[in-house]
């Protein structure tokens, strides 16, 4: 028999601490309810989203994801400069 793992997405305050309180603590935290966080999730696990319902569509990527990629190309832009 498989363990049912518990999983919380997008908790950055308080509300952590009342959703430990009524689902246990979480296996796992996701930042963001992206691919990455949904292929984490096998049937049966249970998800526990800060904002939204529980038939929201995973992300493409996540938020830090599309900064990271802002990041390098604003780096690309930018000339080098001579020593």
């Amino acid at each position: 028999m498989t363990r049912r793992l518990v999983h919380f997405v997008g908790f950055r305050d308080d509300r952590y601490w009342n959703a430990v309180r009524l689902f246990g603590p979480p296996d796992m935290i996701h930042d963001a309810w992206d691919i990455y966080a949904a292929n984490d999730t096998a049937p049966g696990d249970l998800v526990v989203f800060a904002n939204g319902d529980g038939n929201q569509k995973p992300r493409s990527f996540t938020v830090e994801a599309a900064r990271s990629r802002e990041r390098r190309a604003s780096v690309k832009d930018t000339p080098l400069e001579s020593s």
